[in-house]
């Protein structure tokens, strides 16, 4: 029998007792404002540019942090540092995002989606209901309204291209923008919401789900018209774990219980797939048609993709009850907690090779930190919850470890 409340009891502890206090202690940058994106494996900081999207992902966890649990001031205030370095240096006076500033906010890059803009419309969403600062609320809705029209306005203007160079969409940009609407739901008027919900759910079913084997491609071209290179044959699980527990939020919100019956399928599938037999862990990329990638890090294994696996797994159980769900939770649990805490030098390691050994001494890089660690977990600890108060269906998951760090 799945034992719930004694997985719920070590995501608390791994949460609260490692990866926050971690990132507490070590990415504030005092003198510039914000985070420090870059940080050793011990946690000293390696003075960089940073990432927009990343410094609003770290502010958003934090705010969430204090939203879910009712917590600390200490994380409140972390996650006001990150905002206020937002509100100055993350995006032009027209809401506009950067994709990077240097150490002083001053811009780097410009952005070439709305991934970044979405993930600060989550942050500023955070703020506000921890604040209720009305204030970040306006930002909130005018960064959201700027980032739709320029995404409408870009798809438009792909559908009407003819002649000239490839175009390809990522998965990714639909995925952050759900995650936005979902956040700002609260702030909009009702109609304009679901007809924004529709759009992107009608894009995610409709353009990036390949419909014969009813899984989630990463890249496609306008329209969803398939490409058969490396880049148009590959998936990507921790993209696709994320889809799928967003979607499980929308489907939870709307009550569209078909919505989520398939995107446990999702998550059963790609787990499926990505789980490496031989010495455990998932890949960090799949090739639908299961040919040979040509991409040297294919079989990494990232704490991400595992944290997200394991939210997308806990909420396909706890909304739909898919009996292969356990079975796969405890798989992917055991490994994750097996491999990735450190507990030489607190927090978690970012990336293993396949023999489950760092990559590198690092905790976070311009691509992927705190609020990609954090956020999924506190989604696996509350969804645990849940399951366990829930009636047992019978004897699933035997043989899970569960002793913590």
């Amino acid at each position: 029998m799945l034992d719930f409340r004694n997985l719920s009891a070590v995501y608390q502890d791994s949460l609260l007792g490692s990866l926050v206090p971690f990132w507490l202690r070590h990415s504030t940058d005092e003198r510039c404002g914000g985070y420090f994106n870059n940080l050793t494996d011990d946690g000293q900081p390696i003075e960089s540019d940073k990432s927009v999207e990343q410094q609003a992902r770290h502010t958003w966890a934090y705010a969430g942090l204090y939203n879910a649990l009712g917590g600390s001031n200490a994380w409140l205030e972390h996650a006001h540092r990150g905002a206020s370095f937002l509100y100055q240096f993350g995006h032009d006076e027209t809401l506009r995002c950067y994709a990077t500033v240097d150490r002083r906010g001053r811009p780097v890059a410009p952005t070439t989606d709305v991934c970044t803009d979405a993930a600060v419309v989550s942050a500023y969403c955070q703020m506000h209901r921890a604040t209720g600062n009305d204030e970040w609320a306006m930002l909130a809705k005018q960064t959201l309204a700027s980032l739709l029209q320029r995404r409408e306005q870009r798809r438009a203007a792909l559908s009407r291209t003819i002649d000239g160079y490839r175009q390809l969409l990522h998965l990714s940009e639909p995925v952050a923008v759900m995650q936005a609407l979902l956040e700002a739901k609260p702030l909009l008027n009702e109609e304009d919401w679901k007809d924004a919900v529709k759009a992107l759910l009608d894009e995610l079913l409709d353009e990036f789900l390949d419909k014969r084997q009813d899984i989630l491609r990463e890249w496609i071209q306008p329209e969803g018209a398939f490409l058969n290179t490396p880049e148009g044959r590959r998936l990507s699980p921790g993209l696709t774990f994320r889809a799928a527990a967003t979607l499980h939020d929308l489907a939870s919100e709307t009550g569209n219980r078909k919505v989520a019956l398939q995107v446990a399928n999702w998550t059963i599938r790609l787990c499926e797939w990505a789980w490496d037999d031989a010495v455990g862990g998932l890949d960090l990329w799949v090739d639908i048609k299961t040919q040979p990638l040509p991409y040297p890090d294919w079989k990494q294994r990232w704490a991400p993709v595992h944290l997200d696996c394991l939210a997308a797994l806990t909420k396909a159980y706890f909304y739909t009850r898919h009996p292969d769900a356990p079975k796969w939770l405890g798989r992917v649990h055991n490994y994750t907690i097996e491999h990735f805490p450190d507990t030489q030098h607190g927090g978690w390691h970012l990336a293993l090779n396949r023999q489950g050994k760092p990559l590198f001494p690092a905790k976070s890089t311009l691509t992927c930190g705190a609020g990609d660690l954090i956020k999924p977990l506190l989604d696996a600890w509350h969804m645990t919850e849940q399951c366990a108060k829930m009636q047992p269906l019978g004897s699933f998951g035997r043989g899970m470890r569960v002793g913590g760090m």
